[in-house]
């Protein structure tokens, strides 16, 4: 059984026809507010939606939510997931469970410009986890399209070093 709903496919189908023969840039544009709270809890409104960010209790944080740095790691593994469904739908790609877990790294020093360190990742690690009824072969293609189609991916190959890693159905798959 795929958790994915067979409308999927028309839809982008017909999305992307659309997009094509529109011949000229369709710009999109995301928009978060953020209001500091108290200390370094904010407050973050996202196309109506709100959510709280802020420092563990280690760096004199509340703990109440997760910092930006989470939030950052999030849109990646988010954007792996929507990207993914959206070419598994348009290539009839079954999806049993599909789980994505990015990893990145960095040096806290950066944050204050200590030893010369930068507080730039250094490097992300995206592992997505695939179940498929599917040829390996078409699972990895679907694979290699989300990572040049997410605009979250594309934006970070163009600053950082990005590694991703591919596992169905419990074996890794080369990309």
């Amino acid at each position: 059984m795929s958790k994915l709903s067979p409308n999927l496919k028309p839809f982008f189908a017909k999305m992307a026809q659309d997009l094509v023969a529109l011949g000229e840039p369709k710009v999109a544009t995301n928009r978060a507010e953020a209001k500091l709270e108290e200390d370094q809890r904010s407050e973050v409104t996202i196309r109506g939606f709100t959510f709280i960010q802020d420092e563990p209790k280690s760096v004199l944080g509340s703990g109440e939510g997760p910092t930006p740095t989470d939030f950052f790691m999030a849109s990646v593994a988010l954007c792996e997931n929507v990207v993914f469904a959206r070419n598994a739908a348009l290539n009839d790609v079954s999806i049993g469970s599909l789980e994505t877990v990015a990893t990145g790294t960095w040096d806290m020093r950066g944050l204050f410009e200590a030893g010369g360190a930068e507080p730039s990742f250094s490097s992300v690690l995206v592992e997505t986890r695939v179940k498929s009824d599917s040829p390996l072969a078409e699972v990895v293609n679907v694979a290699r399209m989300t990572h040049r189609r997410c605009p979250v991916h594309a934006t970070l190959r163009k600053a950082t070093a990005l590694t991703f890693r591919l596992v169905v159905n419990g074996t890794e798959a080369p990309l």
